[in-house]
């Protein structure tokens, strides 16, 4: 009986040590009363939406004047089609217009691009790619260096449409 007694007693003692730690952590959980109700959901009403309209698409052209249509040249350098050439048109929206105008006509800081005149190079489709890549660090004639490709996070394949595209625009009858 005494064995008995002793086997119980033992296998009391982890429930009489755990069950004052369950009391605390179980008081833990009940949350004070602060005073306030608490709010599981808020209902705002209705908010009205801002009356904006979405932007307009980027299509052919948006990089020229208004009105302007895709550019189209007859002879383009080998491996340069006209699908490139209409990709970088779009592309050329998105960074190169804030420098060298919209359809190249330059600005105060960036040369013309729609012409035959050149700074840095002859205007041949492989320099204007490695113009692109490589930036001007120090241009002849205007106030700010072009930054490698631009500034923009173009692909190899993105800088060769955008050299079509300005190799198209330098072949559209400009001085």
């Amino acid at each position: 009986m005494r064995e008995v007694l002793r086997i119980g007693r033992a296998a009391m003692r982890p429930i009489a040590v755990l069950a004052p730690l369950a009391v605390i952590l179980a008081s833990a959980c009940i949350p004070p009363d602060d005073g306030y109700n608490k709010v599981v959901v808020r209902d705002r009403g209705h908010i009205p939406a801002v009356a904006m309209p979405d932007p307009p698409p980027v299509t052919a052209g948006a990089a020229g004047p208004a009105g302007a249509g895709p550019v189209v040249v007859a002879d383009l350098p080998a491996g340069v089609t006209q699908e490139m050439v209409n990709e970088g048109q779009q592309l050329y929206g998105t960074v190169c217009v804030a420098c060298h105008g919209g359809a190249g006509v330059g600005g105060p800081v960036g040369p013309a691009l729609n012409d035959s005149q050149w700074i840095h190079i002859t205007g041949q489709y492989e320099e204007i790619v490695s113009i692109i890549n490589s930036g001007v660090a120090q241009p002849r004639q205007y106030p700010a260096a072009m930054p490698p490709r631009g500034g923009g996070n173009y692909t190899d394949e993105q800088v060769r449409s955008i050299s079509a595209y300005v190799y198209a625009l330098s072949r559209q009858g400009g001085t």
